[in-house]
């Protein structure tokens, strides 16, 4: 594999804090209160809202009321949230080794890719990462990880196929669309997804550290 796809949230970066407290922010600006404990809110971080919106409230985004959500959401995220994050351990470390080994890295996120750019600049990956694909700033029309995918393959010059590219990443939305793009993918378990979720997603493989990953790209 000479080139990978990383998810960011999870996979690259624990931007936990910044997601949890705008997600309260947006649910007392709208609710008046916050409807899930914390176990409940982590499992919205790496789908996109029209996901958990419909699993976890049953309402769809499209609608006024997921409209205004998602504007409640933007209202913090987009000014303090964004940058309430952390690199994982050992990321730097193995983006340096796959650098060294010449492989071509990523970054495929359903995060809006503005925000997913700027937290590459402010994190100074960019000298790792060629490009950043991400989800279309309205949330809707680019916002599933397999139009992500398909959307980053087409943009960029670099002769990506199922021989020579694998997705990344901690949720099995990541996994799925990889698979949807006939990719193969890489679970990691050090994110916000679990072992589990990503053998039933049917990742082809499970790493625990992000090392692991760099292994694994020079083996195969």
């Amino acid at each position: 594999m000479n080139n990978l796809f990383f998810d960011l949230d999870g996979t690259l970066v624990n931007s936990e804090k910044g997601i949890m407290k705008g997600l309260k922010y947006m649910y007392n600006n709208t609710l008046g209160y916050v409807p899930h404990d914390d176990n409940t809110l982590r499992k919205f971080i790496g789908p996109t809202f029209s996901t958990t919106f419909k699993k976890f409230d049953n309402i769809d985004v499209n609608t006024p009321e997921g409209m205004k959500r998602v504007k409640k959401f933007r209202e913090y995220y987009d000014v303090e949230g964004w940058k309430e994050l952390t690199v994982i351990d050992g990321v730097y470390e193995m983006l340096e080794e796959l650098k060294h080994e010449d492989k071509e890295i990523f970054v495929a996120t359903s995060k809006p890719e503005v925000h997913a750019k700027k937290i590459i600049d402010m994190l100074d990956m960019k000298q790792y990462v060629r490009h950043v694909f991400g989800a279309s700033d309205d949330d809707v029309s680019r916002s599933l990880k397999e139009d992500v995918i398909s959307y980053g393959i087409n943009k960029t010059s670099v002769n990506l196929n199922s021989d020579n590219l694998v997705m990344v990443g901690d949720r099995s939305s990541d996994i799925v669309g990889a698979h949807k793009n006939n990719l193969k993918a890489i679970g990691v378990t050090y994110g916000f997804g679990e072992y589990d979720e990503l053998s039933n997603a049917k990742s082809d493989w499970i790493v625990n550290k992000p090392l692991e990953i760099a292994k694994l790209a020079l083996e195969n």
